[in-house]
């Protein structure tokens, strides 16, 4: 009771005519093309990164600059208002009385005397020749 077995034929099955003879296939890339378009994306990118690594260490050292500069200016302004200080402390009404006396020698008055301006005649006057 064996069936004759069948065999299956190695050649496909017929296609459908195509009604479109104006489509066809597109021709492949070029394989040769591949590598170089490779290569140069990746010189593309190592170029951005050592740009962007440059630019990067410019601005950090623009920083730092920037740093040095904000320290020195804040030193320059404690020395201005030091010398501010000392300026206001040597302009004091009771330094100055102090120095005058102690240091000069010198005495207060007993009381202010204004004086008042003499009429001189035309005779008094020095005559420049």
């Amino acid at each position: 009771m064996t069936a004759p077995q069948r065999r299956l034929s190695p050649t496909p099955a017929p296609h459908p005519a195509r009604s479109r003879p104006q489509l066809r296939a597109a021709p492949r890339p070029s394989r040769k093309l591949m590598p170089r378009v490779g290569w140069a994306a990746a010189v593309a990118v190592v170029v951005a990164l050592f740009t962007l690594a440059l630019v990067h260490a410019m601005i950090v050292d623009r920083q730092t600059t920037l740093d040095h500069l904000n320290q020195e200016l804040e030193e320059v302004q404690a020395a201005n208002d030091r010398l501010r200080l000392n300026v206001a402390r040597s302009e004091a009404p009771e330094r100055i009385v102090a120095e005058a006396l102690y240091r000069l020698g010198m005495v207060e008055s007993d009381g202010r005397v204004y004086l008042s301006p003499v009429e001189l005649d035309e005779v008094e006057l020095p005559r420049r020749d």
